[in-house]
């Protein structure tokens, strides 16, 4: 009698321990890819300034998309997000994404960049 007691409950163990793995891997599924709804959101030019970002801050831009994303997932924030508005937000954090910039001469249909010009005046 003993021995089906034993059986039985290490049955029932085993039952309950499936069922909390279950539980484990729908809990797991519920939550949604805030960083996937977050890049969703970005149009173009948005995504690109992000990859700079991410170029230049690595993790914490990522978590800051993250945290967007979460923003998108609860409805405080809607709409497309452009490059502008990307730039804006790091701005804002302290995180200033550094852009390459190019000043050009133009003259004549030539296009030709500033230290090319200021060497010829040499």
């Amino acid at each position: 009698m003993g021995s089906d007691a034993d059986l039985e409950m290490i049955k029932r163990r085993m039952l309950l321990e499936i069922q909390r793995k279950m539980l484990e891997k729908e809990v797991k599924r519920a939550e949604p890819d805030y960083y996937a709804l977050f890049m969703e959101h970005l149009t173009e030019d948005g995504k690109l300034m992000f990859e700079k970002a991410i170029k230049q801050y690595g993790e914490t831009a990522r978590k800051v998309g993250e945290k967007l994303g979460r923003l998108y997932y609860l409805g405080r924030l809607r709409g497309g997000m452009d490059a502008e508005t990307v730039y804006w937000v790091f701005s804002e954090i302290g995180l200033p994404i550094r852009l390459e910039t190019k000043i050009v001469y133009k003259k004549g249909g030539e296009v030709k960049s500033i230290s090319d010009v200021l060497k010829e005046e040499e």
